[in-house]
């Protein structure tokens, strides 16, 4: 069952075990008897590997610990952190030959509100005005609890980040920049849609995208917290991915199997099993069955490229409830390619401008999903162009003619011409009166050539948000509401404050929060010993 946002395939589709595209999984010799195979439409194509569950009965365990993590990104991390810590041994399992995953491709932000470190730059914010900002980016069908629930553990999560390693107050604030690629030595700025006119009208805007230095990026963060995973004293298995989730006679989830350099692993987990395995995007079966726009797809935003939905189809296994599967992030990149950019116009077949430029991408990824035609156009002129337009390649057509640009396009020329016009006089007056851009980017199209650039669906990166259902404890939920004891989960193969994407950062935020409550409640279980 699906819970929260609408599910866009059949649940039972994806009967016990689908295959993986690529995932390096391959079926248990062992499980062939109690894993049951791939039979479903969706996963038929996907690949001969098989992920699943089974039965610990008559297992020969190859390893134990109290917890194990599977998973070795940034909730595995905090999940295996807060474990050991707790006094738990714990093994964590790990698909590549390092770890990372998405948290080390990251951007570099972590969103987060009312933390020590913007008291020290005097930017004045808390978790109620995070939570004010947060709750309205994400839409009616987010989970509030779960939102609140991460806006008020940001100050403790910044503090506890500083405590294993992450140096933020090293790098300087910049409350100029919006999600600037070249950010260095930044510490915090702004990485969502704070500023946008609907947005500053429920909360006060601040800076909130908290980057690790020295060098702002997501490799930075996870070099702090793998060493402090390290230092934990966290068993590590690389090239190991989890395949089976192993239950006893009374349903509880009491170990692992998975695929070892060396073969077949069994990893009995004597307190709790933690799912952080990440999202779906890399899994084109589970992308198809799920993706909920009639739209084409553009590129897949993949990170690590092992995003194969491997935690969500083992938690499926056990009958597990799914909570956002048709929830993705949509993104156009506009001010991260570079911030001159947002002077154009965003507009759709019909000739009518649809965002304000200078949004977040998710947000100009919504209008653009959403407008009436799936062609869409970003327009710029000359000026813009020679300072910023390089990374979007060749226009598809460059005229100062606005007739011939609608002729070449598709698009009504009367209303373009409207278009234009009332932009025009909007930047003349100072003031974006459709939709509120901020004056730096207003910029009348009125001199020299125009060009325009495809900015359609298929322009459009998309990634996947949801994922397992899980309670406020990190436990993973059955389709009949009750908790699968033993299992819990987080990160993107749970499916938790999403209704829509709010800005960069926001994931890490809910990533770490979870991932720490996950490990820090597997802990607390008692042993099966």
């Amino acid at each position: 069952m699906e819970q929260g946002n609408a599910s866009f395939y059949s649940r039972r589709s994806f009967v016990k075990g689908v295959a993986l595209a690529g995932s390096g999984i391959a079926a248990l010799g062992a499980l062939s008897a109690c894993a049951p195979k791939a039979t479903s439409d969706a996963g038929q194509d996907a690949g001969s590997a098989t992920v699943g569950a089974g039965s610990a009965e008559g297992v020969s365990w190859t390893s134990e610990a109290d917890v194990v993590v599977v998973g070795f990104g940034g909730a595995g991390s905090a999940a295996a952190i807060e474990a050991a810590e707790a006094g738990a041994s714990v093994v964590l399992l790990e698909l590549n030959s390092q770890g990372g995953g998405s948290t080390a491709a990251n951007g570099g932000y972590i969103m987060m509100g009312g933390t020590d470190l913007q008291k020290k730059f005097g930017i004045e914010d808390s978790t109620e005005n995070f939570y004010a900002y947060l709750s309205a980016a994400a839409g009616e069908n987010a989970d509030d609890d779960a939102i609140r629930l991460v806006c008020e553990s940001a100050p403790d999560l910044y503090r506890w980040l500083v405590e294993h390693g992450m140096d933020f107050e090293s790098g300087i604030c910049d409350e100029n920049r919006n999600l600037s690629a070249d950010k260095g030595g930044i510490s915090l700025m702004y990485s969502g849609n704070e500023r946008a006119r609907d947005f500053a009208a429920v909360a006060a805007p601040a800076p909130r995208g908290h980057c690790p230095q020295p060098g702002s990026t997501g490799q930075d963060m996870f070099a702090a917290l793998k060493g402090a995973v390290e230092a934990a004293g966290v068993e590590v298995m690389y090239e190991t991915p989890g395949a089976s989730l192993l239950t006893d006679g009374g349903g509880r989830v009491v170990g692992i199997a998975a695929k070892g350099p060396k073969g077949d692993v069994f990893v009995k987990a004597k307190k709790g099993v933690v799912l952080t395995c990440g999202g779906f995007v890399d899994n084109e079966a589970m992308l198809n069955a799920n993706y909920p726009f009639l739209n084409k797809r553009g590129p897949r935003l993949t990170t690590a490229g092992s995003e194969n939905g491997s935690g969500i189809l083992m938690g499926l296994a056990l009958d597990a409830a799914t909570r956002g599967m048709g929830c993705f992030q949509i993104g156009y990149t506009i001010v991260t390619f570079s911030e001159p950019l947002a002077r154009g116009i965003l507009v759709d077949g019909t000739g009518r401008r649809i965002v304000a430029e200078d949004e977040y991408n998710s947000f100009l990824g919504r209008a653009i999903i959403m407008a009436p035609t799936s062609s869409c156009y970003l327009i710029v002129d000359d000026a813009t162009r020679a300072e910023g337009g390089g990374k979007l390649g060749d226009p598809l057509v460059s005229s100062s003619d606005l007739g011939e640009i609608a002729a070449k396009t598709g698009i009504d020329p009367d209303v373009l011409q409207r278009t234009v016009a009332f932009y025009n006089e909007s930047a003349a007056l100072g003031s974006d009166r459709e939709f509120g851009k901020k004056q730096q980017f207003l910029k009348a199209l009125d001199e020299g050539t125009l060009h325009v650039f495809a900015a359609g669906s298929e322009q459009c990166y998309t990634a996947s948000c949801g994922g397992l259902a899980i309670d406020l404890d990190a436990h993973v939920l059955g389709n009949d509401g009750e908790i699968i004891p033993g299992l819990y989960a987080a990160g993107r193969n749970a499916g938790t404050i999403y209704g829509w994407y709010m800005g960069s950062g926001s994931s890490m935020l809910d990533v770490l929060v979870f991932g720490r409550i996950a490990g820090r409640n597997a802990a607390a279980e008692a042993s099966t010993e």
